[in-house]
């Protein structure tokens, strides 16, 4: 057992508990948000902000964990690993590292990629004030991308069809149908809402009062599902050629991929956390990264998605339960020593480049 495989957690609030206990011993101060809606057990659930580094340097890095909730076992071995081997003595005198624990942590919580209202997070950073952004290719195949039907029964059907139309419009078209985002049918999957949700405020509040005032800001939103298995990928939203995507190359080269060019593992998306980051530093040189681990085929994604959104919308308790919750959360945190292996390699590594890249 390699070291780094300690740092790996089996739920939500064992990995709270190795992020404190590390915050502690590594005397760091700590802000928690609690989230207004519990645990699976009754127990509260928190966004906890931890700041390495004095707060007025030039320079300022943002590290998030569980913005999909169910995601979150990765990036929390990352943020917590990198305390414990000591991150803040290597830390260049003009960077400060914010770290973000469980950006959704009723997601996290509960095993969901969604929040308490079924919203996808990463979708809702979105002007609530205007008309949300359409997605008329997914009102077309709302009822098959979220059956309604027991989640066995469906799956035939429902993989059919979806077949059908990538014969017809390809698979770019339909991973952008599916995962882009849809403000139209709440009970389905990446919902983006529409209103801001209480993760959404939080996030914000925390960019406001953490990182803006710095000249130059990053910031890495840690993720898993898309892309091969254990091989992790730096997902842009910026157009190419544009000096925050230039940066990005700088930092982290051959692995950054930009939604914008269609070349990602990632479709272009609506209201990602990565747009809440941009608009609060209008005058900083800004920076954001996704950085994307892969897990499994993306139909087996789906799969897992699908059921665990039906037994969502039909109370949680069906005798499948068990098994549904169980692939959901291996469809996002294979358990894999080597898988995660991979994961703490790669993510250490994007860390300490976009230190470097900060702060030249």
């Amino acid at each position: 057992m390699t070291r780094a495989l300690a740092y790996f957690s089996n739920d939500y609030r064992t990995a709270r508990g190795r992020f404190m206990v590390a915050c502690k011993t590594a005397r760091l101060r700590v802000e928690s948000f609690e989230c207004p809606h519990p645990g699976r057990d009754g127990e509260p659930v928190y966004t906890d902000v931890a700041v390495l580094g004095p707060d007025n340097t030039r320079a300022a890095l943002m590290l998030t964990s569980g913005t999909h909730g169910v995601e979150g076992f990765c990036g929390s071995a990352i943020q917590t690993g990198l305390i414990l081997e000591g991150l803040a003595a290597r830390m260049p005198p003009d960077l400060r590292i914010v770290m973000v624990h469980a950006v959704n942590p009723y997601g996290f919580a509960h095993l969901r990629r969604v929040n308490e209202d079924n919203i996808d997070l990463n979708r809702n950073f979105i002007d609530h004030d205007a008309a949300p952004p359409a997605n008329p290719a997914y009102d077309e195949l709302a009822d098959i991308i979220a059956p309604t039907a027991h989640w066995r029964l469906a799956t035939g059907a429902s993989l059919a069809r979806l077949l059908m139309h990538r014969m017809i419009h390809g698979t770019a078209k339909l991973q952008a149908a599916i995962t882009g985002g849809q403000y139209n049918h709440p009970d389905g999957l990446f919902y983006g809402g529409r209103a801001p949700a209480w993760s959404n405020k939080t996030f914000r509040q925390i960019v406001r009062r953490r990182i803006v005032g710095a000249e130059r800001a990053a910031l890495l939103d840690i993720h898993t599902g898309l892309g091969p298995h254990g091989q992790g990928e730096i997902i842009s939203s910026d157009m190419p050629g544009s000096p925050a995507h230039a940066r990005a190359q700088a930092w982290w080269g051959e692995r950054v991929k930009t939604t914008k060019a269609g070349e990602s593992v990632s479709a272009d998306l609506s209201g990602t956390l990565k747009n809440a980051f941009y608009e609060a530093l209008p005058r900083a040189e800004a920076t954001a990264g996704t950085l994307e681990f892969g897990t499994l085929p993306a139909l087996q994604i789906l799969h897992a998605m699908q059921a665990e959104n039906w037994l969502h919308n039909n109370g949680g308790n069906h005798r499948s339960a068990t098994q549904i919750i169980s692939a959901m959360r291996h469809a996002f945190y294979p358990d894999s020593d080597t898988w995660k292996t991979r994961v703490w390699n790669q993510g250490c590594e994007a860390v300490e480049q976009a230190m470097a890249g900060l702060c030249v």
